[in-house]
């Protein structure tokens, strides 16, 4: 009997910074993967700005939370993410919907005097 995570194919390793293939990027691919980055972000910032700031942060972290729930599920231990560990994650865009929900929702989007 496997002890592989659920979900997880048969030989495919846990998922870690030692999982993910790197390869030497040249100078014109660095600054191209740079401008992408900004390039996202520029969209994320337009989308943002069109729906409204809070709600479009309580939707990205509704969607994190979820998408972050299926990984773990899945067996996903490691992230990219700056927080590292999936339910940490979790725990913090959770933590940012609800607070996000209440000042839209109970608080009409105004600051608490």
């Amino acid at each position: 009997m496997s002890a592989e995570a659920p979900g997880v194919p048969a030989g495919a390793g846990p998922v870690g910074p030692w999982s993910y293939p790197r390869r030497v990027l040249t100078r014109p691919e660095k600054y191209e993967r740079l401008a992408f980055t900004f390039c996202r972000m520029g969209t994320v910032g337009l989308i943002a700005w069109v729906v409204g700031p809070a709600v479009f942060v309580l939707v990205v972290a509704l969607v994190a939370v979820a998408l972050y729930a299926r990984a773990i599920s899945l067996g996903v231990g490691w992230s990219k993410c700056f927080l590292r560990r999936p339910t940490y994650i979790v725990g913090f865009w959770l933590l940012v919907a609800i607070v996000d929900a209440y000042w839209i929702f109970a608080l009409g989007q105004q600051l608490p005097a």
